[in-house]
């Protein structure tokens, strides 16, 4: 029972820690600012941009580790894949060239 609550708290702080590396990292820069260029707001800029920079490439790298895991799952226990739920599709058996057209259900004339 520890699998799906081991991948919440693995993938479930995602955009907080995304939040958290450009705020940070920003910070630093602000620091910056009022510490060595005052009345400057350079050291902001250029540390939002590589928080930004860095937190996506977390981010990217975290979407990898997730697809390699539910990969990894899916070859374990091949009855967990996702699959569709049949009663949600349409089942008419027009064309689409006849829905375009109107086909079985449309306007009557």
């Amino acid at each position: 029972m520890h699998g799906p609550w081991k991948e919440l708290g693995r993938y479930g702080t995602v955009g907080l820690e995304l939040a958290l590396t450009i705020l940070i990292v920003a910070g630093i820069g602000h620091w910056v600012d009022l510490h060595y260029w005052p009345g400057k707001n350079w050291g902001l800029v250029v540390g939002f941009a590589l928080g930004a920079a860095v937190g996506f490439r977390n981010l990217l790298r975290t979407g990898r580790q997730m697809q390699r895991d539910i990969e990894r799952a899916e070859a374990q226990d091949p009855t967990s894949r996702w699959t569709v739920d049949e009663s949600w599709l349409n089942k008419d058996d027009t064309s689409p060239k006849e829905r375009a057209k109107g086909g079985s259900d449309g306007p009557r004339d």
